[in-house]
């Protein structure tokens, strides 16, 4: 059985974590290239959130879409002015926290099913996440479907934690938190 001390796990949780953050980040404002049309027709529509004050739960244009990734770009536009970086930005940002989500369910999950070196574990299924091809292209391209994984993994870690604690505020937060994912995408 692999047994290490907290320090070390959280060391090891501060270099995936990075790795993730790396792989998501590098060179975000040139590789991909461009923006795919949709991910520009977010672009737009935050622009005009931003001109009009009018932030939207849901967008009509381009056959409709959900407004929490779109208000997301408008904030990113706010802080670092509108680029296609910006745009990229909160999807990289996105994916990071997910992979960092994934940690906490993957160790929330493997406790639970009293799977001994469950940090151990759950850290081999973040770097794995972390350098995962399907993961870092939904990462950088600037897509909203990003948002899926991250709200379920947090959902089902707060859900997770909350059952085994038998605490109530985590088991709500678990279906805000889900809730909240309706917001993202279809």
């Amino acid at each position: 059985i692999i047994l290490m001390t907290k320090r070390k796990e959280l060391i090891i949780l501060a270099l995936i974590l990075s790795l993730a953050g790396f792989f998501r980040l590098w060179q975000l404002d040139v590789i991909p290239s461009g923006l795919y049309p949709d991910v520009a027709m977010n672009g737009m529509d935050a622009l005009n959130a931003i001109k009009t004050h009018d932030f939207k739960f849901f967008y009509p244009d381009n056959n409709g879409r959900e407004g929490l990734f779109i208000n997301l770009i408008a904030l990113s536009f706010l802080i670092f002015g509108p680029s296609i970086w910006a745009i990229k930005l909160t999807a990289a940002i996105i994916g990071i926290l997910t992979v960092f989500g994934t940690y906490l369910l993957a160790k929330e999950l493997f406790s639970h099913l009293n799977i001994k070196p469950a940090g151990c574990l759950a850290l081999l299924v973040i770097f794995l996440l972390a350098t995962s091809f399907w993961h870092l292209n939904f990462s950088r391209f600037g897509f909203r479907a990003i948002m899926v994984p991250f709200f379920l993994v947090f959902s089902f870690a707060f859900l997770l934690a909350g059952l085994k604690r038998q605490n109530l505020r985590l088991i709500i937060t678990a279906g805000l938190v889900f809730g909240l994912g309706f917001h993202t995408y279809i």
